[in-house]
């Protein structure tokens, strides 16, 4: 069978989901639910996604993923990956956790037919529901408790929410404001429609687009697009690492700004400088560049000394501490995205 062909652009909106390995669970409990938030936090600092939705379910979780920047095959590769990975260190288990490919829908988000939009959403937040998990004598009563979801975070005001998270777009569809009033309204909207089913939530569990004929057609375009050019890396390979690339180049000259360092003088320095390890670890951290490159643009010798920078900068206190000032004084300045 053909693999689904993944369309890529900037701007794309996309109904992400995947499930566990023969439908197991991926998240073990309390643990492993905060462990993926954080690995989802770190992947949207990374590619600079925007989430309008998600929630996280026993052996499978949604997404609603805006993708400013045609990365979303890059970005999915690295969350699932890097989740997988911290799981199998702390479960003391091998081998995959997730089953087969991620499903990702692309969803026409134009404000003039928001009602694709608004069924991706609600979908998204009335999972909980769907399964029953949601009512009087359950652990959570209502969906604004149910805590692995962005519902809650609906209900909050703007400095409680993660940066990446965006209320905005949903409620204005619906003709609410981000205030009190907005989000209680909402949510009790949400509550009236329970476990309701639909022709527009069937919809969801199959195809690989939600729109209209238009837009889907536009999608079709993209996709032929890419086949014409026949290469696998056409849309998500040698663009994705471009981009990567493009960006870590800025943040790398940020840095040797910051500490006053000539990129002429890197081959001059020591492998293993502080000041390497510090931007080695920023840059490993914060884009998706991969460690040979890193190593090759700060003159590190093999790619496993940006590893070794990266523990570095964790686990040492110096390392802590300089990565901490560097990092500081970028957030403060103009290199900071």
């Amino acid at each position: 069978m053909a693999r689904q062909i993944r369309i890529e652009f900037a701007g794309a909106f996309y109904h992400v989901m995947s499930r566990g390995n023969n439908g197991h669970k991926i998240f073990f409990g309390q643990k492993g639910q905060e462990s993926f938030m954080k690995v989802l936090d770190e992947a949207c600092q990374r590619t600079g996604w925007i989430v309008h939705a998600y929630v996280l379910m026993g052996n499978h979780y949604h997404l609603l993923i805006e993708t400013p920047e045609p990365n979303l095959v890059a970005g999915m590769k690295w969350l699932q990956g890097t989740y997988t990975q911290r799981v199998n260190r702390w479960m003391k288990r091998k081998g995959h956790l997730f089953q087969g490919r991620y499903k990702a829908q692309v969803v026409n988000a134009d404000p003039m037919q928001s009602r694709y939009f608004q069924t991706v959403c609600d979908y998204i937040h009335l999972n909980p529901s769907r399964a029953r998990m949601i009512g009087k004598g359950k652990q959570w009563e209502t969906l604004k408790e149910y805590p692995w979801s962005s519902l809650p975070y609906y209900c909050k005001w703007e400095t409680n929410r993660p940066k990446w998270l965006a209320v905005n777009k949903l409620l204005s569809t619906y003709s609410f404001k981000d205030n009190a009033v907005g989000r209680e309204t909402y949510l009790k909207f949400l509550e009236a429609k329970g476990a309701e089913t639909g022709k527009s939530y069937r919809e969801l569990s199959r195809g690989w687009c939600l729109g209209d004929g238009n837009f889907k057609q536009k999608m079709l375009d993209k996709a032929e697009l890419v086949l014409a050019k026949n290469k696998r890396e056409s849309n998500s390979g040698s663009i994705q690492r471009d981009h990567a690339e493009g960006e870590a180049s800025k943040l790398m000259l940020g840095s040797l700004m910051t500490l006053g360092i000539d990129s002429s003088d890197l081959p001059k320095m020591n492998k293993s400088a502080p000041e390497k390890k510090m931007i080695a670890a920023l840059l490993a951290n914060r884009t998706l560049a991969s460690t040979q490159w890193i190593a090759e643009q700060l003159h590190m010798g093999h790619r496993s000394t940006v590893s070794q920078a990266k523990k570095w900068a964790k686990e040492t206190k110096e390392g802590q501490e300089r990565y901490n000032q560097l990092k500081s004084k970028l957030d403060d300045s103009q290199f900071t995205d």
